[in-house]
């Protein structure tokens, strides 16, 4: 197959179109993103990550990798920011966003994030930004995990606490699609809750699971859907 001159014109005009918009040290319009998405690694199921932004921030928002890595992302501008050679730029964006948030951050990340020992990185400008009172979420590719003392998964969800208790918003998308595995025995109005933060519609029961009332009443007050799966009928043979 053939490509016209216009065709190859067109493709050629998209590609640089994109490299521009991802390369070192771009501009930082501080004057017009409502929106301020910082992405400082790898990103599980980007297109998911990019569906709850736009449910909960609109479409006007701006993507700022901090490192090498990039992925696409239609009608959404995306930028490498050069650290710490643009720092000043950054601070004035963040200064002006309506909203910051930060994607996936890795859990060695949130862990200095909520000790208050990202002094070096983009980080630090967040925790200066909740200083100054404006809103900082994090949205996470997990749930925060049930505290269980003196494991690994306790250091996580000690973070995410302290993180809350100093005013950030934590949030959070599933990269998989919900397992058998996940569901649950029981269901309380802290979970109702939980979900809806995350952007959970569903919330998936064992058969068997105990609804508590306030669960029941939270869930039509938040329209979450708690959805009982049924048990499978035993096959008998024909004799």
């Amino acid at each position: 197959m053939s490509l016209s001159d216009a065709q190859i014109r067109q493709i050629v005009d998209r590609l640089d179109h994109s490299a521009d918009q991802t390369e070192h040290g771009c501009a930082l319009d501080s004057g017009e993103q409502k929106t301020v998405v910082l992405i400082p690694g790898y990103v599980p199921a980007p297109k998911k990550a990019l569906a709850i932004l736009g449910e909960r921030y609109g479409k006007d928002f701006v993507l700022l990798f901090l490192d090498d890595t990039v992925f696409e992302a239609d009608g959404v501008r995306r930028c490498r920011v050069a650290w710490p050679e643009q720092k000043g730029e950054l601070v004035e964006l963040l200064v002006r966003a309506e909203h910051a948030v930060l994607l996936a951050p890795g859990v060695s990340l949130l862990k200095r994030l909520a000790n208050g020992q990202e002094e070096d990185g983009a980080g630090e400008i967040l925790l200066r930004r909740v200083l100054w009172g404006k809103p900082v979420d994090v949205l996470l590719d997990f749930d925060p995990p049930k505290f269980r003392r003196g494991t690994y998964f306790a250091q996580i969800a000690e973070a995410v606490d302290n993180l809350s208790s100093m005013g950030v918003g934590v949030f959070a998308y599933s990269p998989c699609e919900s397992q058998t595995a996940n569901a649950r025995s029981l269901v309380t109005e802290r979970d109702v809750i939980d979900a809806k933060q995350s952007g959970q519609k569903t919330i998936l029961c064992v058969p068997e699971a105990i609804v508590t009332p306030l669960a029941a009443d939270t869930e039509k007050e938040l329209q979450i859907n708690i959805e009982q799966k049924k048990k499978k009928k035993a096959h008998r043979g024909i004799a």
